[in-house]
């Protein structure tokens, strides 16, 4: 009887570790990011972006940092000394950009980001 008892206490004390499986984290914090740059440039618009063929982003921002393909997207990252901006294209137009700070924080401002990339690359 006492070895029934202690089984099913530990199987109710064992119970109680279990979580709801969901995991509870996120890879930025929820942290917004925080642009800096020492040649910020002048901001390009996301509109101005939105469009570009690659002939124009290479002139623009020069050569990207990372070119990878998923499936019908490009993804192309550029770099500045502030912040990464990634330029999503298909069928040979940019369709969207995110902007990131160094820590992978996600910027609010995309346009200040573009600006710095292009003016750094002009630089070069």
């Amino acid at each position: 009887m006492k070895v029934a008892f202690l089984a099913c206490a530990a199987a109710l004390l064992l119970g109680g570790c279990v979580s709801d499986g969901s995991p509870q984290y996120s890879l930025t914090g929820g942290e917004q990011g925080v642009f800096r740059s020492a040649n910020a440039g002048r901001p390009i618009p996301v509109s101005q972006i939105k469009g570009m063929d690659e002939r124009q982003l290479q002139a623009t921002f020069g050569a990207p940092m990372l070119d990878r393909k998923d499936g019908p997207m490009r993804v192309l990252r550029y770099q500045s000394d502030g912040c990464s901006l990634f330029v999503y294209v298909s069928a040979g137009r940019a369709q969207y950009t995110d902007a990131y700070d160094p820590q992978l924080r996600p910027l609010s401002n995309t346009d200040q980001c573009a600006g710095s990339v292009a003016a750094q690359r002009r630089a070069v």
